[in-house]
């Protein structure tokens, strides 16, 4: 299931990169204002399947609810995270019709696209955290409260994410001919405001990464195996990052290296939920009061 919507999810970044979000027009959730397109072009078999495969994957996460209603008692953390799911899956098919029946597609450069895309793009990680909460929880991870610093690297995730795509949509609308063309209009008072923007990107992402390697270092320890394993995962996928993101930059990111970029962030975002939920269940063990025969003792 998690492998499947990341899936839709990096061929929802191709249809952009490969500005195929215009591909079946203004109609939404028809393609072209059909059923099954005659004689489709490639940019809207590339739009087409993306919103056939999406529908599959809101089929799945609807039956991963009424799975997790059938297997778990009422109020258990598997139903509520398989209950999230299916709300940002739903906002989710409502953002990506907004996309498309607001004209945010294509070649649209406007602060709205660009806003919505990154709007669009925070919910994909929520989607994506409450699948594998849904896995993680299922699985026996214990729930608790999040700490405020994690709750804190999170959202820096996030806010980096939403700088990403900011960066993304530039470089998709205005692709630069070389490394240092490129850094040039970057700091040019006569480039469109969504280019001057992309530079906070790889900033925004080295401090937020700083801080993760901070968390895992020195900020939280973990007593379980499992837990340091997830923190050691962590702090790789910071380095992983950095060096996809670089490497993106250099090669002026291409199409390819541009759906790697996002996967390799979906994998930080991931294992980073994990890792929080992992010690929120740990503290969670260790606070919880004992049972009743051993109060008697």
């Amino acid at each position: 299931m998690l492998a499947y919507t990341e899936a839709v999810i990096l061929w929802g970044a191709y249809v952009r990169v490969a500005g195929a979000g215009s591909g079946c027009g203004v109609s939404w959730p028809l393609c072209d204002g059909q059923f099954l397109p005659h004689a489709p072009q490639l940019k809207m078999l590339i739009e087409f399947f993306h919103r056939v495969s999406s529908g599959v994957d809101g089929i799945a996460i609807l039956l991963l609810l009424v799975g997790a209603f059938w297997l778990y008692p009422k109020g258990d953390r598997v139903r509520r995270a398989a209950g999230l799911a299916l709300v940002f899956l739903v906002t989710e098919a409502l953002l990506g019709a907004a996309l498309v029946l607001f004209g945010w597609v294509g070649t649209n450069a406007s602060a709205a696209r660009a806003a919505a895309d990154a709007v669009h793009l925070t919910n994909t990680l929520l989607l994506l955290a409450a699948v594998g909460l849904t896995a993680a929880y299922a699985s026996g991870l214990r729930s608790g409260r999040w700490s405020w610093s994690l709750l804190t690297g999170l959202a820096g995730v996030v806010v980096t994410a939403a700088f990403g795509v900011m960066a993304a949509l530039a470089d998709t609308l205005y692709p630069s001919t070389s490394l240092a063309a490129g850094m040039s209009r970057d700091f040019s008072a006569a480039a469109p405001s969504l280019v001057r923007l992309r530079t906070l990107h790889p900033v925004v992402a080295v401090l937020v990464g700083l801080y993760l390697l901070y968390l895992v270092v020195n900020g939280t320890a973990p007593r379980s195996a499992a837990g340091r394993r997830l923190g050691y995962a962590v702090a790789a996928a910071v380095g992983v990052q950095w060096c996809t993101g670089a490497l993106d930059l250099i090669r002026l990111t291409p199409a390819s290296l541009q759906v790697i970029h996002l996967f390799t962030a979906d994998c930080l975002w991931l294992l980073l939920v994990l890792y929080a939920a992992a010690l929120a269940g740990e503290r969670a063990a260790v606070t919880a009061p004992p049972p009743a025969y051993a109060q008697s003792c």
